[in-house]
Order: C-alpha cells, then structure tokens, then sequence
C-alpha cells in the first residue's frame, strides 16, 4: 500500500534517489541541469506530491503555475516496480495534480516528454492529453531541454 502526500524537506533526498534509479533504467540522461531542488520548487509557490510506500518515496509529480489558467506538470515519475495499472500510482498522483488545477480553475495543463518514455506517452493519451507541437506551447514556457514531445490537456469550460 501507498500514500499521496504534499512533499516536505525530509523526502529531498529519497526523491534524489528515485531519480538516480530512473536515470539508470533507461541509461540516458534526462534530468534538467538548470533545474531547482523539489525545496526550491515548493519555496517558489508550486505543488509537490510524492508517492510513499513503506516510508520510501516510488513516485512524484509537481504542479507549477505558467499564468493563470495553466499548469505545467512537471516531474512525474514512478520506481520501477511500483508502475502499472494495478498500482495505480501515477494515475493517483496524476489525479491529485489535477484536482488542485481545478481549484486553481486552470484549463489548460502542459507537460513535456521524451521519445524514449513510450508508457508514459500512452498514459497522457489514455488521460486525455493531446499531444502538440512545441510551437503550439504559450510563449515563454520553459521546459527540460532533453523533452522532445508535448502534452496538453484543455478543461475549457
């Protein structure tokens, strides 16, 4: 069994871990050099939930505001042996996010991807997400360099 729970400063160093686990599977590098620490991420005003089993953190997932009506996904992963349907995991950390972007009143929610994370396209897909170009991104939203395809999910209203 697992639980969904805002991140605090203790789960820093298991998400490290996490991270490093992931980056091994697949053997390529895809963690931002640019990016912040969850600490910072959270200190700047942003959403963090982790995913704990046993006290040890298997998933995450981030919610950070771009203007007022869209959110960016940032950071979901998933431990190996705890990904599938019968888990359940990414989809209930994807179900938190999205419950605060609604009372947040967003109606478009972006995230980015690789090629190489196959699953985890047809997760967005199954989950409503349409996949778009990078031109068809608003503006200035940054995202990691290595993403190479892009999400959105529209709850217009």
């Amino acid at each position: 069994m697992y639980s969904i729970i805002p991140f605090v400063e203790e789960h820093q160093s298991s998400i490290e871990d996490l991270m490093n686990e992931i980056q091994e599977e697949f053997e390529l590098p895809f963690r931002n050099p640019n990016s912040v620490s969850v600490s910072q991420y959270v200190e700047s005003g942003n959403s963090f939930w982790v995913a704990l089993h046993e006290d040890r953190v298997v998933g995450t997932i981030g919610l950070s505001g771009f203007d007022s009506n869209t959110g960016v996904i940032r950071n979901l992963f998933v431990a190996k042996e705890h990904r599938g349907k019968e888990a359940g995991v990414a989809k209930n950390l994807l179900s938190c996010l999205l419950d605060k972007a609604r009372a947040l009143d967003y109606t478009h929610i972006y995230l980015g991807t690789m090629d190489q994370f196959k699953a985890a396209q047809r997760f967005y897909s199954k989950h409503k997400f349409v996949q778009i170009s990078k031109a068809e991104l608003p503006g200035k939203m940054s995202f990691n360099p290595v993403d190479t395809l892009f999400y959105v999910l529209r709850n217009e209203k």
